[in-house]
């Protein structure tokens, strides 16, 4: 491309606004809780949330929900799944809100990333930073405490922002099922934290302030 945008572009940005492919695109909205694809579902198309969240639900033996991750603005799914060899749903994808959600079809996205070697590896860095998120969630679950829990989560989400302001999750909700604890503790442990100095909340950004203090919980 001639005007080529910058690699710390998101993926997702890159993809949208394609010369080519980014008139590919159909865009769906879809309504609080709605299921989008239950489990066993074919993969056809990649999706990239536009605004809004959604959540990959598994169920227990008994029917209790339990969910193993969200997607939020600019994330591209199912792409490990797909690109591991699953081709269906192994979660029922739903929405946590009102969520927009431009699709492409799976074979059209592969084209795109055979054909433009910027957009392969701009995805390779995109998946890399996936990969090592994910990661860093189930380190997270090793520790036993909560104040141990936020503490790596906010080393680990700083090392990939690597600038000191962590975006936070759109809801608090979404952060304590992301660190498997409830919302109570959650919220009662972040304000002690806070207090203490360890970082400060601004708006939809944490700002952290004592790295070293946070590593020597650990």
């Amino acid at each position: 491309m001639e005007n080529r945008i910058s690699q710390q572009t998101p993926f997702a940005y890159r993809c949208l606004h394609h010369p080519v492919y980014g008139k590919a695109f159909r865009y769906q909205s879809y309504k609080t809780a709605e299921i989008i694809h239950p489990t066993g579902a074919p993969i056809d198309e990649f999706g990239i949330v536009v605004d809004g969240i959604l959540k990959a639900n598994l169920y227990t033996v008994n029917g209790c929900e339990l969910c193993s991750a969200y997607f939020e603005d600019c994330d591209v799914f199912p792409e490990f799944l797909y690109f591991t060899g699953k081709k269906v749903y192994t979660y029922t994808l739903a929405a946590v809100k009102k969520t927009e959600v431009a699709w492409i079809a799976t074979s059209v996205f592969e084209r795109m990333l055979q054909e433009d070697s910027e957009m392969m590896y701009s995805f390779m860095l995109y998946i890399s930073k996936r990969g090592l998120k994910n990661q860093m969630l189930l380190n997270c679950l090793n520790y036993q405490t909560i104040q141990e829990r936020v503490a790596y989560w906010l080393i680990g989400m700083n090392n990939l922002s690597q600038n000191e302001h962590i975006p936070l999750p759109k809801s608090q909700t979404m952060w304590a099922n992301t660190l498997r604890v409830s919302r109570s503790s959650l919220n009662q442990e972040i304000e002690r934290m806070e207090a203490l100095g360890y970082f400060r909340i601004d708006g939809h950004n944490l700002v952290l302030l004592n790295q070293r203090a946070l590593e020597d919980l650990l």
